[in-house]
């Protein structure tokens, strides 16, 4: 135990190790209030679209890959992916409540075709060398997809409540802002990065407002 570099603080600042903290608690609440939500109301509140490519995600950076902030760090890349193991679960139980009914009986099979493509996808371009050292470049090209997805399901639904909770879309949304903002601090060259926060930025902001409105609509 006594070789375990618990946070680098060598090749990382304190506050670019705190933002990125930060941001892996934003979304195990994110994830937690999904969890919470989905045995309350036998709805997963996040696309199924993109559920497979947090799972194929996470489970490499924890088991397959490693990044080099250090191990509280990579603690949380664990905790991630043990929550999104429950999500997993219940989509293939409640995921069909997501689409139209003429492909309902077929959901699960284009489900975990899905999981098997991204892990497939994900192995390769991360050993090919295309990601960082956080895995943020692959990251970042599944949270336009996340929320892009989120979108989708907001104006496919009749009813906001019971399927969408606000405060874990706001954990989310903030927490890909702060780790974002310090791979934008670390990496200042990679703009790539910046664009994707961007984009994905104003897609969220849409998002949250239509949700709003929606909820609002809702109590009338």
């Amino acid at each position: 135990m006594e070789n375990i570099v618990w946070l680098n603080t060598t090749e990382y600042t304190v506050s670019e190790l705190g933002l990125f903290f930060t941001g892996a608690i934003c979304w195990v609440l994110c994830y937690v209030f999904i969890v919470k939500d989905i045995y309350k109301y036998k709805y997963v509140g996040i696309p199924a679209g993109v559920v497979g490519a947090n799972f194929a995600w996470e489970f490499l950076w924890a088991f397959v890959f490693h990044h080099d902030m250090g191990f509280l760090i990579q603690i949380g890349y664990y905790g991630w992916f043990i929550l999104d193991c429950v999500i997993v679960f219940n989509m293939f139980r409640y995921g069909y409540k997501q689409v139209r009914p003429a492909i309902q009986k077929d959901f699960n099979s284009y489900f975990a075709f899905s999981i098997a493509a991204w892990f497939l996808v994900l192995y390769f371009f991360i050993q090919n060398g295309y990601d960082n050292p956080i895995g943020a470049n692959s990251a970042y090209s599944i949270q336009l997809l996340i929320s892009t997805t989120f979108v989708m399901l907001l104006l496919n639904i009749d009813k906001v409540r019971g399927k969408l909770n606000p405060f874990s879309n706001w954990m989310r949304m903030l927490g890909s802002l702060f780790c974002g903002i310090m791979c934008c601090i670390h990496w200042p060259e990679n703009t790539w990065i910046l664009s994707m926060i961007i984009v994905y930025m104003i897609i969220d902001i849409y998002f949250l407002v239509n949700m709003y409105k929606k909820l609002a609509k809702e109590k009338m």
